[in-house]
């Protein structure tokens, strides 16, 4: 099942149905290519909600952010033996 939000057009472009024009009437889109055109400021949503949000508040579970992860310790840097140059009997 498809869902297709109402957005209106900002600036010139064609989408392959047609050339819109910031003067064309909102039209319908698949919630994708909706979300496609926003960011490249292209279009506004009509109804008034992102195309990403869920359609109801209901769907929302309130989730808790996750903590943060401690940050590791420093690694020793391994104790070498300075290198000296043996002695030839």
């Amino acid at each position: 099942m498809t869902d297709y939000v109402e957005v209106q057009p900002l600036k010139t472009f064609d989408n392959g149905s047609g050339l819109k024009t910031a003067e064309s009437k909102p039209f319908k889109v698949e919630r994708g290519e909706a979300n496609e055109l926003r960011v490249l400021g292209l279009v506004s949503f009509e109804d008034g909600k992102k195309a990403d949000e869920p359609a109801d508040e209901a769907e929302v579970e309130a989730k808790p952010e996750p903590e943060p992860e401690p940050e590791p310790a420093p690694a020793k840097a391994a104790h070498t033996e300075p290198k000296t140059a043996k002695k030839k009997d």
